[in-house]
């Protein structure tokens, strides 16, 4: 269904993972050659961005390969897959009011029973995302309720070695609220005063994760390509529901 061998890139202030040849190659390229075209903006502290999430997809009719690759991620095998092979570093990097919830035992929050209190329910969501030529996102750390993210690129076959990819921050400025950066001063500032941890590769099929807590800063730098370029990956999420 996916490939499970996850390849450790740091456990520096913030767990970054991969995993490559993630989805078979015919429906990784199926993907690439039907993703969708998205219109409407996001959120502000984004520039050039936009999206489409899971919802809207499966509210739309689209392609089998897009269907498919909805039915992995809405999978029992890919949530347990992943809320058990992170279970005990999630718990471990969270802040003590966090700490004490994730340490319960993870599971889909569609799946009611009486013995609810003893579980942590999550979601798994997510978007289609699409970053015009020279946009990108502010540096953050994600919101609260996050508990993994993955992203899952899709380079131009024009431009494959291109750096877009995420670039992860080492500061120890925590942001439990997960409060974005809202001016180009306050972005240049951060950047002063920070180093890149790691930038991630704009590669194909090769899925890209990390843990989510109050110092996993993280953003899209902008890149000057060509007018029409257009930056295009899934992120797939984890949600805390209770």
């Amino acid at each position: 269904m996916f490939n499970k061998k996850i390849e450790y890139i740091s456990k520096k202030n913030v767990t970054i993972f991969k995993i490559q040849n993630f989805l078979s190659e015919d429906l990784y390229n199926g993907i690439a050659n039907e993703f969708p075209i998205i219109e409407k903006e996001n959120l502000n502290n984004n520039f050039g961005k936009t999206s489409l999430t899971f919802e809207d997809i499966n509210n739309q009719k689209y392609s089998n390969n897009i269907k498919n690759f909805l039915d992995i991620i809405n999978s029992t095998e890919f949530f347990y897959f992943f809320t058990k092979k992170f279970f005990f570093q999630i718990a471990l990097q969270q802040n003590f009011l966090r700490k004490i919830k994730y340490l319960r035992i993870p599971k889909p929050n569609h799946k009611n029973s009486i013995f609810d209190i003893f579980f942590s329910k999550l979601r798994v969501g997510g978007e289609f995302s699409s970053i015009k030529n020279m946009g990108g996102i502010v540096p953050h750390v994600d919101g609260t309720r996050k508990y993994i993210s993955l992203m899952l690129y899709f380079p131009d076959k024009k431009y494959d070695d291109i750096e877009y990819g995420t670039t992860f921050w080492d500061s120890r400025i925590k942001n439990h609220s997960n409060k974005h950066l809202k001016n180009l001063a306050e972005c240049q500032n951060f950047k002063k005063n920070n180093k890149i941890l790691y930038k991630t590769l704009f590669e194909k099929n090769v899925l890209y994760g990390f843990i989510k807590n109050d110092i996993s800063w993280h953003s899209v730098e902008p890149i000057e390509i060509e007018e029409n370029y257009i930056r295009k990956s899934i992120n797939i999420n984890f949600f805390y529901e209770n």
